[in-house]
């Protein structure tokens, strides 16, 4: 039995302990039934003030006294014990579903860009940090896994699981945003970094670091209403695979096994195997449009579209 249990229990036992005595006192004393004893002993201890029961006699005047100064001091030192009980143990149990999770995402910043990013994906998968106690409330209350603390300490960031996370998505200051991803790279040097910036003016800064996607809201907005304006259907068919409209997914794959490098399209057959389509190529940075004979070479990055289950798809990746 863990320690707050036993603790628990010890705290219970002494207030139950009070109230019984005070029950059977007053059965004995008054000649009350036990359940007028117990209601009396009960507003007795705490501080209720209803009217008594019946008349008291001196000897019940004596144990009311007696309880008022007894039982109160019980009652109040069971409520001040057992309420810090009950948090740390809600903590405990925080702290054991956080040393479980693994192949999680890590949202560092709850606020208006954190939430949205953690309403698109699933709760059980999302971790969250974030110095203000009130916001790692709300992320709790919401059903997520939240750490209170500054998400550029080791300590935090190893309570998050950083060691055994998929992602981190970084939603805070620039500045914050920067010591996080350094100090996440120094933990899990394979985990990848998202960064939302503040100020356009840090985008270099952020390079710099290594992280691995650098969203600019300014930005990539301005570019979204220029491709709206020149590329509308572009636009149309990328919102309806992002929004879920359509059960359509984009899998990324990288050319990398040799039974792959220099097979054609035509004889890997993908569609049939793995229910995808080739729609693009990236070949030493430059776009390919895929024809049945093209050739696959090592290092070529391949965008397929895949609609419904992916059959085998894990054979390609």
């Amino acid at each position: 039995m863990s320690n707050i249990k036993r603790s628990l229990l010890r705290i219970l036992g002494l207030l139950a302990s009070v109230i019984l005595f005070g029950t059977l006192s007053y059965h004995f004393l008054e000649g009350w039934d036990l359940f007028d004893c117990l209601y009396m002993t009960v507003i007795t201890i705490t501080t209720t003030g209803y009217r008594e029961v019946g008349e008291l006699s001196p000897y019940g005047r004596i144990l009311s006294m007696f309880l008022m100064f007894v039982g109160v001091g019980v009652f109040l030192y069971s409520i001040n014990a057992i309420i810090p009980l009950l948090i740390e143990g809600g903590l405990r149990r925080w702290e054991k579903m956080l040393e479980k999770i693994s192949d999680h995402y890590i949202i560092c910043g709850y606020g208006l860009m954190g939430r949205e990013i953690a309403k698109e994906l699933l709760k059980n998968d999302i971790v969250i940090i974030d110095l203000d106690v009130n916001k790692v409330n709300m992320a709790r209350e919401e059903g997520y896994l939240a750490v209170h603390g500054d998400a550029s300490d080791e300590m935090i960031l190893e309570k998050a699981g950083i060691k055994r996370a998929k992602a981190l998505v970084c939603c805070m200051t620039d500045a914050s945003n920067a010591f996080t991803i350094l100090t996440a790279r120094e933990l899990n040097p394979n985990i990848q970094t998202i960064a939302v910036l503040r100020s356009p003016d840090a985008e270099k800064k952020m390079l710099r670091i290594g992280v691995d996607v650098l969203l600019s809201p300014y930005k990539d907005t301005a570019k979204k209403v220029f491709a709206i304006l020149t590329k509308k259907a572009s636009v149309e068919f990328i919102e309806r695979i992002i929004s879920g409209q359509e059960e359509f997914n984009l899998e990324k794959v990288i050319v990398e096994r040799d039974d792959l490098v220099g097979k054609t399209l035509r004889e890997l057959d993908l569609i049939r195997k793995t229910g995808c389509i080739v729609v693009a190529i990236v070949r030493r940075g430059e776009v390919l449009l895929p024809e049945a004979d093209t050739r696959l070479e090592r290092g070529d990055i391949l965008y397929m579209m895949c609609r419904g289950d992916i059959k085998y798809i894990e054979n390609f990746l």
